[in-house]
């Protein structure tokens, strides 16, 4: 269920040494944080009773005949809410305490545990409604887990994060190996009532150890988002981020394949010569054993052939162990099979989460990991349902069978693309000083901002000047600004203006904040180019729709200024008095 990550937590910083690289750093390391190690074990009995569930949950549904479909509906009503949801709870995530908002996602899913455990105790329990109730359930998941997955750098230091990452793909999937078996073993034992009131247990023992972890919260200075504003600044960070785009595409198009594994496994087990809830649970457990043995591999395996090329050969040799679930019926090719998907499936997964949780900057972590969530979870619903169609009119072999094929020709089209390296040190904090609030009223979550920043810039210096600037207009536009420009001067040809937007006074304070240790490398790259005495020279104008005072009168033309012209700027440069340009004349 849950898979944490993480950023500086309750431990003290060794700021004059210089930390470990995370390829040098063992994969068990982070056991030794406590703070971690004390989430971890509760997380992983958290999964172990999830893992459990599923096994009665599918199970109920194929024992009453409720077909292919509606099997494939259990993983359309876990993954829904996280495709529909996952943004808005990362932008809380992102603005509010991460420890707060987990409790109180796990708080909904507990709650809804406990109706399914009622439910089934007193014989009600049928397909359609276990399904309303698991999406119930997966509405509190949606809330929790963008904040879970941005915590991890909460609970270690920086340089652990990687191997953070891996530890709960091996929590996840050690669960995933045990939990079956153990579902499976209590569903022919005592019944799924009491399997769904276990799972509830080991929920609360997780909020138990969440609810002791305490750790110093820093003090913001600025207000948080509101929620359209934190969507609106998320989607524009991807825009301009690569790495999130590909990360989301290669996801959805992984997510699609990949789940006719998880939607048809319990309908392969059930239509089995030897079919029972037992075979299921085992077969889940194969998934798991080759998940937790593949995990060891995955840092190696990246070092040696990078994470895009890693993420496709996973995915083909899936594709290779979806058509041998397909056109084969003999276990003892079956259970090796499995333990080789789930190396794959551990592989491909991991490797996206760390991608995002590593190359990108902690102000949009819980954001992008949330899109990157709803990217997977989209395809994994799209194709649980897509699937689960075609095993009603094919059959279940033969949806596994095309869904393979289509699993490796789409792995060998992205084969080309390529992500950058793991490595978190450039994405270090470095905020900026805040700019000196103007000295005249104004209101700073209302009206446009514009910098202008003149650089000086020798003629022999201008081919590299324009290959520095690329990177710069990305950077100003991924972290808030909603337009930039660049303006050579007609007379004066060395001196160059970059002009950028920004929403308002407050977004310009948030971009200050928001810099790291590669933005400030990207700023230094263009600032070492300018050639003048001084340091390159840095104006702010405010919008005349921020300030207090009484607006001037239009003329009987004119229903409203444009926003955001050049003419509605109020200076606020400390070197030039407060003016504003008149409105330009029109020619008639």
């Amino acid at each position: 269920m849950l898979q944490p990550v993480s950023r500086q937590s309750d431990l003290t910083l060794e700021s004059e040494q210089t930390p470990p690289r995370p390829a040098n750093v063992s994969t068990f390391a982070p056991l030794g944080v406590p703070a971690f190690r004390m989430i971890w074990i509760a997380n992983l009995f958290a999964n172990l009773g999830v893992w459990a569930q599923s096994v009665a949950a599918a199970w109920v549904v194929t024992s009453n005949d409720g077909g292919a479909v509606a099997v494939a509906m259990i993983q359309v009503a876990a993954a829904l809410p996280l495709v529909l949801m996952s943004i808005v709870t990362g932008v809380i995530a992102d603005n509010y305490d991460r420890r707060k908002v987990m409790l109180f996602g796990l708080g909904i899913e507990v709650l809804g545990g406990l109706f399914i455990t009622l439910i089934a105790f007193m014989n009600l329990l049928s397909p359609t409604l276990l399904i309303v109730s698991i999406l119930c359930v997966s509405i509190g998941g949606a809330i929790t887990t963008p904040a879970w997955q941005a915590a991890v750098n909460e609970q270690v230091p920086r340089n652990l994060v990687s191997s953070a990452v891996l530890l709960n793909s091996v929590n996840y999937n050690a669960a995933r190996a045990i939990g079956p078996a153990i579902g499976g073993l209590l569903l022919a034992a005592v019944g799924p009532a009491w399997i769904f009131l276990l799972n509830v247990l080991c929920f609360c023992g997780l909020i138990a150890a969440l609810w002791r972890w305490k750790r110093a919260v820093l003090p913001k200075s600025l207000p948080p988002e509101r929620i359209w504003e934190g969507v609106k600044a998320a989607l524009h960070f991807v825009q301009y981020s690569s790495v999130t785009r590909l990360v989301m595409m290669r996801s959805f198009i992984f997510g699609i394949s990949a789940s006719a594994l998880w939607a048809l496994l319990p309908l392969l087990a059930h239509q089995h010569p030897s079919g029972s809830a037992s075979l299921y649970g085992y077969m889940l457990g194969g998934l798991g054993i080759g998940a937790i043995a593949g995990s060891t591999l995955v840092n190696r395996a990246r070092q040696r052939v990078g994470s895009s090329r890693l993420i496709s050969f996973s995915a083909m040799l899936l594709g290779l162990v979806m058509l041998a679930l397909g056109g084969l019926d003999t276990l003892w090719v079956l259970f090796p099979a499995l333990i080789v998907g789930g190396s794959c499936w551990i592989a491909a997964v991991a490797s996206y989460n760390s991608s995002v949780q590593i190359l990108v900057p902690d102000w949009v972590k819980a954001r992008a990991l949330a899109l990157y969530q709803t990217a997977l979870y989209a395809g994994l619903t799209l194709g649980s349902l897509l699937w689960g169609q075609l095993a009603d009119g094919l059959g279940v072999q033969m949806a596994l069978m095309l869904a393979g094929a289509l699993l490796i020709v789409s792995a060998l089209l992205l084969l080309p693309s390529r992500l950058p390296d793991l490595d978190a040190n450039d994405l270090v904090e470095a905020p900026e000083a805040h700019t000196h609030r103007p000295d005249f009223e104004f209101n700073p979550a209302r009206g446009s901002v514009m910098v202008t920043v003149e650089y000086r810039i020798d003629s022999e210096h201008l081919r590299e000047f324009a290959r520095a600037v690329r990177p710069l207009r990305k950077l100003r536009l991924r972290n808030g600004a909603k337009r930039w420009s660049l303006y050579r001067d007609v007379v004066d040809r060395d001196l160059w203006q970059e002009v950028f937007l920004v929403p308002n006074w407050l977004q310009h304070l948030r971009m200050l904040d928001r810099l790291t240790l590669a933005d400030r490398a990207v700023i230094d790259r263009v600032t070492a180019l300018h050639s003048g005495p001084e340091a390159p020279r840095l104006r702010h104008g405010v919008s005349y729709r921020s300030s207090r005072h009484d607006q001037p009168a239009l003329t009987p033309n004119q229903t409203e200024p444009p926003d955001d012209s050049p003419a509605d700027v109020t200076s606020s440069d400390a070197a030039t008095p407060d003016t504003t340009v008149p409105w330009p004349q029109q020619r008639t």
